[in-house]
């Protein structure tokens, strides 16, 4: 969905109608605005709030993740091992 949009003297923007409906944004509702290289992007509160959890847990998740493959790298690489395993490959 497209539409446009005025910018007041005041800097105020009144979001089209449709577009309110269509996105369940009614008088209150809290919405989140960002820059993202030269361009506004404009986001449900909750939304945004959602997606930030999301990436913190995925942040966290590949934090231990690497912390488990430094702590597992002596094992991975052991020559003994490696020779071993040959055998049987």
């Amino acid at each position: 969905m497209i539409d446009t949009m005025k910018v007041s003297s005041r800097g105020q923007v009144v979001i089209p109608e449709s577009m309110r409906k269509k996105l369940n944004i009614e008088e209150g509702t809290k919405l989140i605005i960002k820059e993202v290289e030269n361009k506004l992007i404009i986001e449900l509160e909750k939304e945004f709030l959602q997606n930030l959890e999301l990436l913190e847990k995925r942040k966290e998740n590949q934090g231990w993740l690497s912390i488990a493959e430094k702590n597992m790298e002596n094992l991975w690489n052991n020559k003994e091992d490696e020779n071993e395993w040959s055998k049987y490959l």
